[in-house]
Order: structure tokens, then sequence, then C-alpha cells
């Protein structure tokens, strides 16, 4: 009788350890997949990147097709992945010349930026509070990006980059 108790004690040691071992690799893998061991604001190596942004921008635009031009100048950036890595959010903006600025949409896949009346600035990393804008918009496979050029300079327009899945 001895012989019995013990090993059925035994046998829900090895189940608890086992269960006890499963919950803590789904946790694992929980934390890892939500960002919570994400670095924090400033442990980045990437000092263009604003303070939330974990990623580096190359990362980011390179999902949605998205190259700087050559001649830009002043980059900030934002990225945010979703909980389980299944929506991405890019915000970024860069001074650049008419030249780069047509560089960046034709590579882009971008329209020519119009008139955006009724259409809010984009607001967060770098961008401007306000003043006149001209915008475009591209959609394609559930991606898009939003693109408000800021002309106070003629010579060094602003650019503002919303991307998002």
């Amino acid at each position: 009788m001895l012989e019995r108790a013990g090993g059925h004690r035994t046998g829900k040691a090895v189940v608890l350890g086992c269960l006890t071992a499963i919950v803590a690799g789904a946790a694992v893998v929980f934390v890892l997949c939500s960002g919570v061991l994400a670095p924090a604001p400033g442990e980045h190596k990437d000092r263009a990147a604003c303070s939330s942004s974990f990623r580096e921008f190359d990362q980011e635009s390179g999902y949605f097709d998205l190259t700087l031009p050559t001649d830009s100048v002043d980059l900030r950036h934002d990225s945010v992945t979703g909980p389980f890595f299944d929506r991405f959010h890019l915000m970024a903006t860069f001074t650049t010349t008419p030249d780069g600025l047509r560089e960046f949409l034709t590579t882009g896949g971008l329209p020519a930026p119009a008139p955006a009346p009724g259409s809010a600035p984009l607001s967060g990393c770098g961008a401007p509070a306000g003043g006149p804008f001209t915008e475009t918009v591209r959609t394609s496979g559930g991606r898009q990006v939003t693109v408000q050029v800021y002309e106070t300079d003629p010579a060094r327009p602003l650019v503002v980059l919303r991307a998002e899945d």
C-alpha cells in the first residue's frame, strides 16, 4: 500500500513539474512577443529614433518599400510593432531637396503631393505643429503610406510620413 501511495505522489509531482514548465515556457514566449523586453528609451543604437522607438529605421522602412533620398538630413523616426508582431507603424520626418523629394516619391511609388483640404497634419516624432502642407497617399496590400510635405523653405522641404498596416 505504501508503494502505491508513494508512486501516486510521484506521478502527481511529475505532472505538476511538466505543467509548471509548460506555463513558464508560455510566459517567456508571451513576454518576448509582447515587446516587454524591448530596450528602454535611449538604449537603442539608432540615435535618430524618438524615445518610444525600438527598431531601426531601415527595418521598418524596408517593410513599407520606402527608401530615403540620398540627400536627406535631420531624420527623426518612431516605429511601433503590435504586441504579437502583427501590425507595424512607422512615423518619420526628414528634410531633403526638391530633387530628393522627387526621388523619394518615385522610388516609393507615391504620386506627387497635392493640396489636402480637410486633412489634419500628422503628429508625432519631429512633425511640425501646423502650417500649410501638401499630401500624397499610397495604399496597397493593406499597407498605407501617407506623406505630407511642408515647403516653408522651398529649397529644403520637410517631409513627414506615416506608414501602417
